[in-house]
Order: C-alpha cells, then sequence, then structure tokens
C-alpha cells in the first residue's frame, strides 16, 4: 500500500471469505484467523489451500478447530502500517457475536498510539463482510476522508443480510446463534441428520444467526430464500448480492435458480468461496447468500473488488 495514494490504511480478518490475491489488489492488509488440523496451526488463507482445505476437512472429522490469533498479531499489523507512513487505518472485523476479533482488534488499537486505528464490528459474516470491505475500499481510493469512509461502511454493515444454508454434518450450533443449545440442541442436530434435514439461518444487523426454515428439499430453502430476498427488496430497492459456496459449487444453482424472477431486482457482485475457517464451522457442502441494497453499493462497483482475478 502507498500511503501517498491512500488516504487510509485497511485492515481485515479472513472471514469475510476473499482471497489473499484479492485483498493484496486492493490494498487491504490481513489478520489472518488460525485454523488446527490435527495438533498443527496454520494462518487463514496463508498456510491453507481454500481449495484443497475442502478435501482435507472431509477427511479429518473432529481434529479441526478454528480460533483468533493473539492480540500481538493485530498490534503486528496496526505497527506495520504505521511505519509506512499511516497515521488512519481502518480496521473490520467479522461479528462480535459468531467470534473474538473484534474485541482483541480493540484491545490492539489501545496499544497503538502512533495511528488513529478504527475499529468496526461489522456484525457480518463471510459475504456480508466483504460487501462492506468493497464499500470501504472503493470509498478510500475515491479519495473520501476516514470518517466519512467508516460511516458509509457501517451503513452498509447496517444494511446487509446474509441466508446461509450450512453443511448437514456442520457443528450443532453456529456461535451467537438463537437455536437451542445442550442437551436438547444436540439431540435436535442429531434428528436433523439422521432425517437429513438442511436448516437455513439469517443473519440480520445485530450479527446474531437465528434458524429461519428446514428442510429435507433444498430448493424449498432456495425458494424462501429468494423470498425473504424479495420482501427486503421491497422495503429497500434493488439489491446487490454475492453467492457463499463452500466446496459443492453445484448446489449453487439451485439457490441461483429462484432469484431469476420478476418479483424482485437483484445483481450478483461476485460468487465467493469459503475461507478454511469459516468452512470448519459451516462445513463441506454449505451455501449462502448475502445481499445489500444497490444504492449502498452498485454491483458492478462491487465486482471488481470481490470477484477473483488470479
Amino acid at each position: 500500500m502507498d500511503s501517498a495514494r491512500k488516504g487510509f490504511a485497511i485492515v481485515c480478518d479472513s472471514a469475510c471469505d476473499l482471497p489473499l490475491s484479492n485483498l493484496e489488489r486492493a490494498g487491504v492488509a490481513l489478520v489472518p484467523l488460525v485454523v488446527r488440523v490435527a495438533g498443527h496451526s496454520y494462518r487463514d488463507c496463508i498456510d491453507l489451500n481454500p481449495v484443497d482445505f475442502f478435501v482435507e476437512l472431509s477427511s479429518t472429522k473432529g481434529q479441526v478447530t478454528t480460533f483468533t490469533p493473539a492480540v500481538e498479531e493485530f498490534e503486528r499489523v496496526y505497527r506495520s502500517l504505521v511505519n509506512r507512513g499511516y497515521t488512519d487505518i481502518v480496521s473490520l472485523h467479522v461479528s462480535s457475536r459468531i467470534r473474538d476479533a473484534y474485541d482483541l482488534a480493540v484491545k490492539a488499537a489501545h496499544r497503538v498510539r502512533e495511528a488513529n486505528v478504527h475499529v468496526v464490528d461489522t456484525k457480518c459474516v463471510s459475504g456480508q463482510m466483504a460487501l462492506v470491505l468493497a464499500r470501504l475500499v472503493l470509498d478510500r481510493d475515491a479519495g473520501m476522508s476516514t470518517e466519512a469512509a467508516v460511516e458509509g461502511a457501517v451503513k452498509v454493515a447496517e444494511s446487509a443480510r446474509a441466508l446461509i444454508i450450512p453443511a448437514p454434518d456442520a457443528s450443532p450450533t453456529l456461535v451467537g446463534s438463537r437455536v437451542h443449545h445442550g442437551l436438547l440442541g444436540r439431540a435436535d442436530s442429531l434428528r436433523v441428520r439422521a432425517l437429513g434435514v438442511r436448516r437455513c439461518f439469517s443473519i440480520g444487523d445485530d450479527g446474531v444467526a437465528v434458524e429461519q426454515f428446514r428442510s429435507t428439499d433444498i430448493r424449498l430453502l432456495a425458494g424462501n430464500m429468494a423470498r425473504s430476498m424479495s420482501s427486503y427488496s421491497q422495503v429497500v430497492g434493488p439489491l446487490t448480492y454475492v453467492e457463499i459456496n463452500a466446496g459443492v459449487p453445484r448446489l449453487l444453482s439451485t439457490i441461483e435458480k429462484p432469484l431469476d424472477t420478476n418479483e424482485f431486482e437483484a445483481k450478483r457482485a461476485a460468487i465467493l468461496n469459503t475461507n478454511p475457517t469459516t468452512t470448519a464451522l459451516l462445513g463441506v457442502g454449505a451455501v449462502g447468500l448475502a445481499y445489500v441494497p444497490q444504492s449502498l453499493l452498485p454491483a458492478e462497483e462491487a465486482a471488481g473488488i470481490l470477484r477473483y482475478i488470479p
């Protein structure tokens, strides 16, 4: 990143589900989340190839965990940007209801007194967070002030929505989700798996995952997802959306089909393959949609940041 060209630096964690090449091209510094596989720790996006990880996760059941790096890693990234001449840093992070990256980033920001570090809890996950990041990058590159750009990113974060269908064998609950916990939650999860039921969770402006629908037919879930988007579009107007895929791209066609409708207008900006930490949480075979009003982020502009360019 060139401090003479960029007014402020941008940092995000790897829960945004963008590959490292996209982040580097956009001038975004990464704090990678960490994946532990059979006792060995790997940095998300750096030490693990997302496509290879789809296969590895399938063969290492029960041996994969994910966590946020220590506060020192956030501090290291901030100080490296200070050393490049930045005095303003905007740090975007996955929903604090899902992971503790935001809390650790705040602690690190307090240690770095040489710059103003604006830490943002996006209350978003995956493609939602990617849409927020795209808005911030576009505004920075347009020469917008730090304060105005943060305000714009927060507006997108508050308006972004996600609908996610985890894999059948995913963890019984999403962290922070409003579903049953404890014995009742485990019993429900076992019943769901035995019957081949898929569940769809929504994530709104509070960053909490709420189960919305369940069915043994993913086509019915896809129809319900389209109706949810249609209802939101009636309030906010046309939508920009991204598709989220964890290793089974053929399922995306099932999700896409109901979106080809005259009931509402929506334009796809990108297809995102989940990074390893998201894949570990949602399971191989998870699919989803994240969307935001086009008035806040046109699809054509978002695509320049989000689409994969090798």
